[in-house]
């Protein structure tokens, strides 16, 4: 009887023992894949185009690669150009993306808000940062007036809370530093809505990695194009 207890403790044990070492080597395996395919990808996507991820190309993944080297085919201007008859018209921005954001339910903020120093709808142009066709034009709730434009190379710029349209339609082709509406406040409910938040251009950028759309930060982008300004006639 002593021995058969003896043996069933000894079964239980080596159970007990076979089943840690397995999720050990779960948890090893888990970890490798994410320092490979998530953790990667999830600093990629919150340094995009930083110096410092730009050297670092041994560490990233194809993908990643990829649409970086895409980006920086692609790209040409900051997407607001400065006033040539009022230098006062400046704007600001800072790194928040993936803030928070609380607009019916918590949510968070994918791309970076570049605000008006003058905090007036229809005066800053907004132009196109790229080349590229407009895949999408018109109201969204939350983005108000919006333009989405696909770049050459695939890159999905998106320019929320527009005051008003140029003379552009869906399908259209458009250069780089093109005009294409004014700098708004417009969003956070039904069309025409204007005044929930202060006059900015909110600036996305996706990439697609089969049919998933994926955000990365663009406020690098946007430190990259400092030197790239246009100038415009405005007041």
């Amino acid at each position: 009887m002593r021995q058969l207890r003896n043996y069933l403790v000894l079964v239980l044990l080596l159970s007990l023992f076979s089943v840690l070492f397995q999720h050990r080597i779960y948890d090893a395996a888990l970890e490798k894949r994410l320092a490979a395919e998530g953790i990667d990808n999830e600093q990629f996507r919150a340094d995009f185009y930083s110096d410092a991820m730009r050297k670092d190309r041994e560490h990233l993944s194809e993908a990643c690669l990829s649409f970086l080297s895409a980006v920086e085919k692609d790209i040409r201007y900051f997407p607001i150009p400065l006033s040539e008859a009022d230098a006062s018209l400046g704007t600001s921005y800072v790194d928040s993306w993936m803030g928070e954001r609380s607009y019916k339910g918590k949510g968070v903020h994918e791309g970076t808000d570049i605000m008006a120093d003058k905090n007036e709808r229809g005066i800053y142009p907004v132009i196109s940062i790229s080349d590229g066709t407009i895949t999408n034009l018109g109201w969204l709730e939350k983005g108000g007036y919006r333009i989405g434009i696909t770049s050459p190379s695939g890159v999905y710029f998106y320019y929320a809370h527009l005051e008003s349209y140029a003379d552009i339609r869906e399908g259209d082709f458009v250069m780089a530093g093109q005009f294409l509406g004014f700098m708004g406040d417009s969003g956070y409910g039904e069309e025409g809505t204007v005044g929930q938040f202060p006059v900015h251009l909110h600036l996305g950028i996706y990439s697609f990695e089969e049919g998933t759309e994926i955000s990365v930060n663009p406020y690098y982008v946007l430190l990259g194009l400092e030197d790239k300004k246009l100038k415009y006639y405005y007041i």
